[in-house]
């Protein structure tokens, strides 16, 4: 085997096991943010991801899509800003800052839904708010929810840590048969 193939293989396995060991860092880090703070979204850097479940935004952004928010503080928004907070039910909505007034010396703010023909029900208070959208990953939300059933799982981190194995195994045996030519 000459040369150059050699080096290519080792610069092949080398990157393999670098980006295996990144997407098995995340995916620690991930599920320790799930098991610090249950029933929230993992954060990163202040960011945090949600999966748009509903057309209420449309045509900004559709069902399936994920938006990033970054996390703030209720000062920091505008109106027509796009925000994500929690509503009196418990559920993550992402609507548009329609207005913004002051009770009790802190800001509150009316939302809608771009689709929607009212403004929501209840008034986001600074303690409900999560943060403003930051940016869209069209259709993200479906890998993001594929991701996290068992098949998804099974595809995205079993498969990978067995190909890791294999490839581990595979370049011990492969320099177990060139010592033993070399040597002969």
């Amino acid at each position: 085997m000459s040369q150059s193939n050699i080096a290519f293989r080792k610069i092949f396995i080398y990157s393999l096991r670098l980006i295996f060991i990144i997407l098995l860092a995340f995916v620690l880090f991930i599920v320790l943010q799930m098991i610090r703070h249950p029933g929230q979204p993992p954060s990163f850097l202040g960011y945090q991801p949600y999966t748009v479940v509903s057309n209420s935004m449309k045509p900004t952004f559709e069902t399936g899509d994920l938006v990033i928010v970054k996390m703030l503080e209720a000062k920091d928004i505008t109106v027509h800003d796009v925000i994500t907070f929690q509503d009196s039910e418990g559920r993550f909505v992402t609507h548009r800052v329609v207005d913004i007034s002051q009770e009790d010396g802190s800001p509150v703010m009316k939302t809608k839904g771009d689709n929607n023909n009212v403004v929501d029900d209840d008034i986001v208070t600074s303690d409900a708010l999560i943060g403003r959208q930051a940016f869209l990953i069209k259709n993200g939300g479906f890998i993001a929810r594929f991701a996290s059933s068992s098949l998804g799982f099974m595809l995205l981190i079993i498969v990978p840590l067995i190909g890791y194995v294999s490839l581990t195994l595979y370049e011990r045996i492969f320099k177990s048969n060139q010592v033993k030519k070399s040597s002969t």
